[in-house]
């Protein structure tokens, strides 16, 4: 959440939460995330439960699963409210639920060093106001035959306003946020409408 600004711990609200949110908040769009799956480089290998390294699984068979997590749009992000029945209406934020889009990349087999996947990924989502910052896109890489209950070999998880267009190379980190050291994820991003 304040990747955006430095990990200074300050993040304004967005816009349309701020300022003339009546009016924004009643543009809903559609878009597209278009997501390529590259590779990776020096994967960590995979640990039990006390953190320590399997030894009967040294190589990793990864795959890299892109989930976007989307606010509940459905109910208004600002409701209408008022103390007294004379008083000037008063916005109010209102919590919502979130709903998950993912997609899966093909596995490449006893590769953790440099696994590719040269796999395109499109995921759906729309967007209320133009607030993309409320907008979270993961990207976890897993090992083949673990369950969604496991915990992925690394993570990568960013508020989808911070995801600039074309190729980068995300940071890996464990279930934890600590950085594994050169472990990264080769990727290509782009959000089109639709």
């Amino acid at each position: 959440m304040f990747q955006r600004n430095g990990r200074s711990g300050y993040v304004l609200k967005p816009a349309a939460l701020r300022e003339g949110g009546e009016e924004l908040v009643s543009e809903h769009t559609k878009h597209v995330l278009d997501i390529t799956v590259i590779s990776a480089q020096q994967l960590p290998r995979p640990k039990n439960s006390r953190g320590e390294e399997k030894v009967e699984k040294s190589v990793v068979d990864p795959f890299v699963q892109v989930s976007v997590h989307i606010p509940d749009w459905t109910h208004a992000p600002l409701l209408q409210s008022s103390d007294d029945a004379g008083a000037s209406p008063t916005l109010t934020p209102v919590a919502t639920e979130a709903r998950t889009v993912s997609a899966c990349s093909k596995v490449v087999y006893d590769n953790g060093f440099n696994p590719v996947w040269q796999e395109k990924l499109s995921l759906p989502f729309d967007c209320v106001g133009g607030m993309r910052e409320l907008v979270f896109v993961e990207f976890a890489v897993r090992q083949e035959g673990d369950t969604e209950d496991d915990e992925p070999l690394a993570i990568y998880c960013t508020p989808l306003s911070c995801l600039e267009s074309g190729y980068r190379h995300l940071p890996l980190h464990d279930a934890q946020l600590t950085q594994h050291l050169f472990s990264t994820l080769f990727v290509k991003i782009g959000v089109r409408n639709k």
